[in-house]
């Protein structure tokens, strides 16, 4: 069992001294480290599953509906980082249940474009890996870095999606080879932007896992 990111742990625990922990769901104020209240992780419609998702097996926390709608944009768009420690953490438990965490080598977050990391701060899904680093003691490495703005992914159906995204990733200089990687995302809906990130693993002799907090029933009309 690798072990847990010391610094990281003590950062969070004096972060919570002047920021007490709410619950990602509800809001309320819980015990420090706790990013969920009683009642809320007892009612949390979890659907922990293994997807296929093109070549690369897909491990998924929860379906995206109305009541997973505000953990995920809280995260996403709003500075609420309680809201993505809690994705990383269900991402853990779930990994862990299906007994892969330890055969993990390194952590890779979907990386976010350079104009919308500057307006928006920060890069909602690498926050997301560093605490699921600081869970597991599996380092993130950001292997992949995004070349070419896109448009959102959800405005297009499956084809354009698939479109949108060409070229628009490529591989760091300090990407590893012949290991086990995980590749993290918050959303995923037809998987094209976790197939063109893994692809780029896969071809620089990695194995690939992807895991993600909920995925999006998707309809080819829409």
């Amino acid at each position: 069992m690798k072990t847990k990111n010391k610094a990281y742990c003590i950062y969070n625990k004096c972060l919570s001294l002047f920021f007490p922990d709410r619950c990602a769901v509800c809001g309320k104020v819980t015990d420090a480290g706790e990013y969920v209240c009683i009642d809320c992780n007892i009612s949390f419609p979890r659907k922990q599953e293994r997807l296929n998702i093109g070549n690369y097996p897909c491990y998924s926390v929860c379906e995206y509906n109305d009541n997973i709608q505000n953990v995920v944009i809280g995260g996403k768009k709003h500075r609420d980082f309680s809201k993505l420690a809690f994705m990383a953490t269900e991402i853990y438990d779930l990994l862990r249940a299906y007994g892969i965490i330890d055969d993990i080598d390194v952590i890779v977050p979907v990386p976010m474009g350079r104009v919308k990391r500057i307006t928006r701060g920060y890069n909602h899904t690498e926050k997301i890996a560093r605490h699921l680093s600081y869970l597991s003691g599996i380092e993130t490495v950001k292997m992949i870095c995004k070349v070419k703005e896109t448009k959102e992914q959800k405005t297009l159906n499956r084809q354009q999606r698939l479109h949108n995204l060409e070229g628009c990733y490529r591989l760091r200089e300090k990407a590893v080879c012949g290991k086990i990687i995980l590749v993290v995302d918050d959303v995923t809906t037809t998987g094209s932007t976790l197939i063109e990130v893994s692809d780029l693993l896969k071809n620089n002799g990695n194995k690939v896992i992807c895991a993600v907090f909920a995925r999006t029933p998707f309809r080819e009309s829409e």
